[in-house]
């Protein structure tokens, strides 16, 4: 587990280099552990299907991203999917096991576009 977790973790940085020096993106940190209880509660609040998450194991992170949306200068916290694309193509350019929560429906996990999470990085290692 310690070596995906340091791959993931190496490829979280290359991301976030790459999102400032390449696409001249703003990014914070959001959620990379997660307890159980804290799983538990986002399936009761539909935010979650999965009885078990990725952030569990800490191969998962969530990262907010802030950019220009009306070229004034200001970064803007931007939430929709469509904003991360270019960093969940690159997410996934990293490394086979890489996956992007904007792309749920290409892997065949979910058909449903309420559950796509454009925030959302993992490596699947199962």
């Amino acid at each position: 587990m310690r070596k995906h977790q340091s791959t993931f973790l190496y490829n979280v940085a290359k991301l976030i280099v790459y999102a400032y020096d390449v696409l001249k993106l703003e990014l914070t940190g959001g959620e990379l552990y997660r307890t159980q209880d804290q799983q538990n509660l986002y399936i009761r609040q539909g935010k979650s299907r999965a009885s078990r998450s990725l952030h569990q194991d800490r191969l998962a992170i969530d990262l907010n991203l802030f950019k220009d949306t009306n070229n004034d200068g200001v970064k803007d916290y931007v939430t929709d999917t469509a904003s991360y694309k270019a960093l969940g193509d690159y997410w996934v350019s990293l490394h086979p096991m890489n996956r992007w929560g904007g792309d749920w429906d290409k892997d065949g996990d979910f058909k449903d576009e309420r559950f796509l999470d454009g925030n959302h990085f993992e490596m699947k290692i199962n």
